[in-house]
């Protein structure tokens, strides 16, 4: 609408056209609100708006013809209105509707005169009254269209906004707050937040909100039905839409809570999840105000990604919790392995396969929690291959060069008893088993026979003489099994240091 925007050119020159028609000392383009009427453009006034209860052109206002009043001081609807009875001492009125291509009738052009015409306005008058009324209409739509299509933009780009901030938001505190910033800013409002409601939608709890400059806060519980007849819409997932919290029939009533707060208009936006509200996001604005239709669809976009991002982060907190208790459950059923495996073979006099198998139980623990950290889901190459390191020791003589490469669940196993094995010789008898001596891994993806293929590479340096076994013990077993446990493993023992290459197919690799 263009209630309040500056005097433009086109519109004067019609009210000017218009006046002189129509032989009238005054002509206005009247724009009409609940409580004023402001004039877009006018002649013989010297004012830019009156209260909307001095106005003729509200009377009849959807009527589709031209309204005359011959005798403003004879006719009951505005004998005792101030701008006939005052010092203007108003006599005949003629006002053309101003109908946009919605149907909406915003106002009127009018002609006054202070001289009462018992015989009105001739035919070709109202003709030509009726066509510049027409095409202030039309100069309204097109004005109103511009300022749309300008605003569509500015909202559009605030939802982009708000959706990278509850994308990068960890806590539902920050992202309704950051989120409900935006809102506020961008609808220039005094108050905007987002609220959690309970199953009867009888109470919401609003999240720590955003307020323009000494407003207060409503974060906290609130009673629906402490505020007006503002429950059922929610509870039928309608959208809350109040201009006037005095005069809208569902607060009017009982407006002192919402005064209380400086609230003079309001959105509730709901969310709705299988059929019932289950939040609602709050816009308040400190005096009357029409909420337009573009904004209103900008709310609804925002409050279906706010409630996308808490349904998100509150999965992620519940997942996080499981994943604990299935962590805690699982070393538990580990230390009880160990435990058994200990008493079990307490009386065996070799130690070395006893402790052997303990460290191999403690890998397969750390393999585990990477894994869980990720929900089972895909891990990490070197994230897995750090919780091995960790877990055996002599990190800072280990250098790892690689690139991201996705692990499914079964190959990262595979890979942290692999990489445990590898770890365990090179203590015992490699190059970490020697002051001095350190160990490169690093690992590539390559193309074979069209074929891309993860190598992992180890090589030791600066150990004892290398020396190959005689024999194959289950940890060498395991090596040799890969990262698959399907083979492409090649072992060198290398006069300066053992070597080995590791390979596997990557969407073996990545499988689950």
């Amino acid at each position: 609408m263009v209630l309040d925007t500056p005097e433009e050119q086109a519109f004067n020159d019609i009210v000017f056209i218009a006046a002189q028609t129509c032989d009238v000392p005054v002509a206005l383009i009247s724009l009409l609100d609940t409580e004023r009427q402001r004039f877009k453009a006018r002649v013989g006034l010297d004012v830019t708006e009156t209260p909307i209860n001095q106005s003729v052109c509200q009377i009849d206002i959807d009527q589709p013809t031209v309204l005359e009043i011959a005798d403003l001081t004879k006719d009951a609807r505005t004998r005792d209105n101030p701008l006939v009875t005052g010092d203007r001492a108003y006599r005949y009125y003629a006002g053309a509707p101003l109908k946009l291509r919605s149907g909406e009738v915003v106002g009127r052009l009018c002609v006054i005169d202070t001289h009462a015409r018992t015989e009105g306005l001739g035919e070709d008058q109202i003709m030509l009254l009726s066509a510049l009324a027409r095409q202030a209409s039309d100069h309204l739509d097109l004005r109103r269209i511009a300022r749309s299509s300008d605003r569509l933009a500015e909202l559009q780009t605030a939802l982009v906004q708000v959706g990278e901030r509850i994308r990068d938001s960890a806590e539902v505190t920050t992202m309704t707050r950051e989120a409900s910033a935006i809102v506020g800013q961008v609808l220039a409002v005094t108050r905007a937040g987002f609220g959690l409601v309970d199953d009867d939608v009888t109470h919401v709890d609003v999240e720590p909100d955003w307020t323009a400059q000494g407003v207060a806060s409503i974060a906290g519980r609130h009673r629906f039905d402490d505020y007006g007849a503002i429950r059922d819409h929610l509870m039928r997932g309608e959208p809350l839409v109040i201009p006037d919290v005095l005069t809208d029939e569902r607060t009017r009533d009982a407006p002192a809570a919402m005064r209380a707060l400086g609230i003079g208009a309001l959105v509730n936006m709901p969310v709705r999840q299988k059929g019932r509200t289950v939040a609602v996001l709050i816009v308040n604005a400190a005096a009357r105000r029409i909420w337009l239709p573009e904004e209103l669809t900008f709310l609804r976009s925002v409050a279906d990604r706010l409630e996308a991002g808490v349904a998100r982060l509150r999965a992620e907190q519940q997942q996080d919790m499981l994943n604990g208790e299935i962590s805690h459950r699982l070393k538990n059923m580990l230390s009880m392995v160990q435990a058994i495996a200990s008493q079990t073979l307490r009386d065996v006099p070799d130690r070395a396969p006893v402790e052997s198998f303990e460290r191999r139980l403690v890998a397969l623990s750390a393999a585990h929690d990477v894994l869980l950290q990720t929900s089972w889901a895909d891990a990490d190459l070197r994230v897995v291959a750090d919780a091995v390191v960790e877990a055996v020791g002599f990190g800072d003589r280990l250098h790892m060069e690689r690139p991201p490469v996705s692990l499914g669940s079964r190959p990262a196993l595979s890979f942290s008893l692999v990489m445990h094995e590898l770890m365990t010789n090179a203590c015992k008898y490699g190059a970490l088993c020697r002051e001095g001596g350190h160990v490169d891994v690093d690992w590539s993806v390559e193309t074979v026979s069209g074929e891309p293929q993860l190598v992992v590479h180890w090589r030791e340096r600066g150990g004892p003489p290398v020396v190959a076994p005689t024999r194959r013990g289950f940890g060498s077993k395991l090596v040799r099994l890969g990262l698959v446990r399907t083979g492409g493993v090649e072992l060198r023992y290398e006069p300066d240091g053992f070597e080995a290459e590791l390979r596997a197919s990557v969407q073996q690799f990545a499988q689950a």
